[in-house]
C-alpha cells in the first residue's frame, strides 16, 4: 500500500497525504524483533506472506513496512498496531480482524481484503458471501480526497503478467465496487462464469474492447450480444506494489 512509513515530512507531495508519519517509527526494528520472538525470521516471513529478506530489511531499519503489511504482521505475531507503529500501549488484542476497529487511530480506515487473484480464474468477488482474510489500513483523509466511500472499496491482488507495466504480478488492487458501468480507458475488473480478470476499457461502436497494458497479449472484443455474460465488478482505483527484494 502507498500508506508508507516517511522518515521525512519535509518537501512531501501534498496529494500524498495518506503516507503514515509517526516519530517512534525509528525503533520499530526493535519492536518487530519482539514481535517475531523466539521462531525463525524466514518462518515469521512466510507466516505473513513476505520474502525474508524483506524482514530482513525492516529489521535493519534499511526499509519499513506499509500499513497493509503492518496490519498482517500486527495479526501473525498478535501484537497490538499501535504498539507496532509508535510503542504505545494500548489494552487490546488483534487476534481478530474486527478488533482492528477497535484501534484508537480515528484517522484511518480498514478495508476488507480478500485472498483472491484476478486474471488468474480464482472465483467471484462477491463481499456479501465472503469473509476478508485481512484489514488493510489507509488514511481517511486520503479517502475524503479521492471522494471514496470505505464501504465501496475492496482489496484483491493481481496474478500475471497481462497488465504490465501498469499493475504487476501480486500487486494490490483497490476496487470501487460502485464503479460497474465502464468508462474509457479506466481499468476494471471483469468477471466471467468463475473467472475474474483485470483489463483496461474502451467502448467501439457498442463493442467492449477489453485491452491489456501489455503489449504482447490481443485486445478481447466482447460484442453487444455477448455483454450479458460479463460484469463489471469494479474499477480499480489505487495500486500498490513492492519494489525491491
Amino acid at each position: 500500500m502507498s500508506d508508507t512509513y516517511n522518515k521525512n515530512a519535509a518537501g512531501k507531495d501534498k496529494n500524498a497525504d495518506h503516507i503514515f508519519e509517526i516519530k517512534g517509527i525509528m525503533r520499530f526494528p526493535e519492536r518487530l524483533k519482539e514481535a517475531i520472538g523466539d521462531i525463525s525470521i524466514r518462518s515469521f516471513a512466510k507466516k505473513c506472506g513476505l520474502s525474508e529478506a524483506v524482514v530482513r530489511n525492516y529489521l535493519g531499519g534499511k526499509t519499513f513496512p506499509s500499513l497493509d503489511k503492518l496490519a498482517l504482521i500486527s495479526e501473525i505475531s498478535n501484537k497490538p498496531l499501535e504498539w507496532l507503529c509508535s510503542g504505545a500501549t494500548t489494552d487490546y488484542s488483534v487476534s481478530e480482524p474486527s478488533a482492528f476497529y477497535s484501534i484508537p487511530m480515528d484517522e484511518f480506515v480498514m478495508i476488507p481484503g480478500y485472498r483472491i487473484q484476478v486474471s488468474a480464474g480464482h472465483g467471484a468477488l462477491n463481499p456479501e458471501n465472503m469473509e476478508p482474510t485481512r484489514y488493510l489500513a489507509f488514511r481517511r483523509k486520503w479517502l475524503n480526497y479521492r471522494g471514496f466511500n470505505e464501504k465501496d472499496l475492496a482489496i484483491v491482488w493481481a496474478k500475471g503478467d497481462s497488465m504490465e507495466p501498469t499493475i504487476h504480478n501480486n500487486d494490490t488492487l483497490v476496487v470501487h465496487m460502485a464503479r460497474n458501468k465502464p468508462q474509457d480507458g479506466h481499468i476494471y475488473i471483469f468477471r466471467n462464469g468463475d473467472e475474474l480478470f483485470v483489463k483496461r476499457y474502451q467502448s467501439m461502436l457498442g463493442t467492449w474492447r477489453l485491452i491489456s497494458d501489455n503489449p504482447i497479449y490481443d485486445k478481447l472484443d466482447i460484442p453487444k450480444h455477448e455483454q450479458h455474460q460479463f460484469d463489471v465488478v469494479g474499477q480499480v482505483v489505487h495500486i500498490a506494489k513492492d519494489i525491491g527484494d
